[in-house]
């Protein structure tokens, strides 16, 4: 069996570049510019070229029909899906702020209802302790009343001024 040998990349570049070499510098033709893309890029085309590949999509007419009419309905699929999926996360986000705005005015009206108890118990406090005084006052004289202090009780039996309000 007789092998036909079959240089590497690596020894057909320097064949090419001995050539190129060997060449006169005015038969030398410079080498072909590269294409700038295009100013509307494709996204798969960029991705792939940074990934060091090489990308080129055929036009529509030089595509197999089939496999085009199959690409553009999975295209759909995905538009739909992908249409779906936002309308979904906005309705989302939504919820999210109506049920940050209910917790919020929630939160407002526990504050609220917090300090108008707080005001209610330094109120009751505030009676209790008129009170508390009243009625040890009331209880003093009263014991003076008992151990027969009769100027006490006597002041104690005194009615209190009228309240001008």
């Amino acid at each position: 069996m007789t092998h036909a040998f079959r240089p590497c990349g690596a020894a057909l570049l320097i064949a090419a570049l001995s050539v190129l070499l060997a060449a006169p510098a005015q038969s030398r033709s410079p080498l072909p510019a590269q294409t700038a893309p295009a100013a509307a890029s494709d996204p798969v085309a960029d991705l792939l070229r940074s990934q060091g590949e090489r990308y080129h999509r055929a036009p529509d007419s030089a595509q197999d029909p089939d496999e085009l009419r199959r690409t553009q309905a999975l295209n759909a699929e995905i538009t739909a899906q992908n249409d779906l999926a936002e309308n979904e996360d906005r309705a989302n986000a939504a919820a999210q702020t109506e049920a940050q705005r209910r917790y919020q005015s929630a939160l407002e009206a526990a504050d609220a209802d917090r300090q108008r108890y707080e005001a209610d118990l330094r109120t009751a406090a505030e009676a209790k302790a008129v009170h508390d005084r009243q009625m040890a006052d009331w209880q003093a004289t009263v014991a003076a009343c008992e151990r027969g202090d009769r100027a006490r009780c006597k002041a104690g039996r005194q009615t209190p001024a009228p309240n001008n309000n």
